[in-house]
């Protein structure tokens, strides 16, 4: 009995099976890990206040995708704020999007193609996301904070889309690139 406790002592502190036993140990929990993730999908529900999409549409794989960013001529922005508004929409689209996985992938395998578009007023944007809306597109209008260089709640940018690239067009066809 005391030659197999020798042998136990012996080779535990071997480094070669210390090594093998970690390296054993890792792959269980890897595979542990992978295991539980599969049994319990992460759900991806954040509602984003500047959204209350019911159904919207989704046509197949085959279409072109696009998402589309208007942003507000008239604020007179500069460069980095106009910047970080377009950044704020595209985020919201994204969220948006997630609750409905077949029009992210078909976005996603276009390439996730992003246009900047230009209106001169907070009604022509306010009409763009009606529209969009009506026509069953995702919408996103974003409302600035007033930090910097505008007023608190001021309309600086709508996101429409992701969506079929033909329904979009319809909404932002006739508007021009910013």
């Amino acid at each position: 009995m005391e030659e197999l406790g020798e042998i136990i002592v012996a080779q535990a502190t071997d480094p070669k099976v210390a090594f093998m036993a970690a390296v054993l140990f890792g792959y269980c929990l890897y595979k542990l890990m992978i295991m539980t993730k599969r049994k319990s999908p992460q759900t991806l529900k954040e509602d984003s206040d500047e959204t209350d999409d019911e159904d919207p549409v989704y046509i197949d794989d085959n279409d072109s995708y696009k998402m589309i960013l208007v942003v507000r001529t008239d604020l007179k922005m500069g460069k980095g704020k106009v910047a970080a508004q377009c950044s704020h929409a595209a985020v919201a689209a994204y969220k948006s999007a997630r609750k409905y996985p077949e029009i992210l992938k078909a976005w996603e395998k276009c390439g996730q193609p992003k246009i900047i578009l230009k209106v001169d007023s907070e009604a022509g944007l306010v009409e763009i996301a009606k529209q969009a809306k009506i026509a069953g597109l995702l919408s996103n209008v974003i409302q600035d904070a007033g930090h910097t260089q505008i007023p608190a709640g001021s309309k600086t940018v709508c996101a429409v889309g992701p969506g079929p690239e033909e329904m979009i067009n319809v909404i932002t066809g006739d508007l021009k690139l910013f």
